[in-house]
């Protein structure tokens, strides 16, 4: 479903991604941790395009997003992301649609759903999430917890075969992730491949079928959860998790 080979990416003199080169399986459940200005946002963001990497390839389901650094026209690449949605820390909705605007949008212009169609599948979402009675709710009446809660339900709205999550939960108080997390387990069986950027190790332990440990621009540690986390080999892992 994703592979990336020898990804580079600088921001002036900072080189954030340093040779990243990463295989994912279609379904698999990948979690990315590792320190902050490890790469991990970066190197998610690159693979659906809203980072531009100076150097390396990036394939999607076997299409080519990035070629050796070189780019294809921005039609092609909108049509190489088509099958992937994100999920972001801070929400990012549309502050003056409703819920239901925000859900639909997108796939009445993309997808020329009619407005009954996407009416109807963004209440399914709603109750799948948990929050039928906020269809018509403005996104400034939701908590944070909410918020990420009507993100996840309108990356769904588009099908994904792909799901990326950049630390969804940092943004909320405690007591709100456990919501948003449920939600995202609740996903595990669908069959989507979903790749986690986070700082919550029980929920990586507990969900992922990989665990990816960024350090420096690179992958240092690539392997079961059982093995990243109870018998790490890797020093700088092994500082990681005492400092957790």
């Amino acid at each position: 479903m994703i592979q990336t080979i020898g990804l580079q990416k600088s921001f002036g003199d900072n080189h954030v991604l340093r040779g990243v080169d990463l295989h994912i399986e279609r379904g698999q459940i990948v979690a990315i941790i590792g320190p902050s200005g490890s790469g991990k946002s970066t190197f998610l963001r690159s693979l659906i395009g809203l980072e531009r990497i100076d150097g390396g390839t990036i394939r999607i389901e076997g299409e080519a997003l990035a070629e050796d650094g070189r780019y294809p026209k921005e039609r092609v690449c909108r049509q190489v992301c088509r099958g992937m949605g994100m999920v972001f820390q801070h929400f990012n909705l549309f502050p003056h649609m409703s819920v239901r605007g925000n859900l639909t949008a997108a796939p009445l212009a993309a997808k020329k759903l009619t407005k009954d169609e996407a009416d109807a599948k963004c209440a399914d979402l709603l109750a799948r999430v948990g929050l039928s009675d906020k269809i018509d709710a403005m996104p400034s009446s939701l908590s944070g917890g909410q918020k990420q809660r009507v993100a996840i339900a309108r990356a769904l709205m588009m099908d994904p075969d792909i799901l990326l999550f950049d630390e969804p939960t940092s943004a909320l108080d405690p007591e709100l992730t456990g919501e948003v997390l449920a939600v995202m387990k609740d996903l595990t069986g669908t069959g989507i491949t979903m790749v986690i950027v986070t700082h919550e190790m029980a929920f990586a332990r507990e969900v992922a079928d990989r665990v990816i440990f960024m350090d420096g621009g690179v992958v240092a540690v690539d392997g079961r959860p059982e093995e990243v986390f109870d018998d790490p080999k890797n020093e700088r892992l092994k500082a990681f998790l005492r400092a957790l």
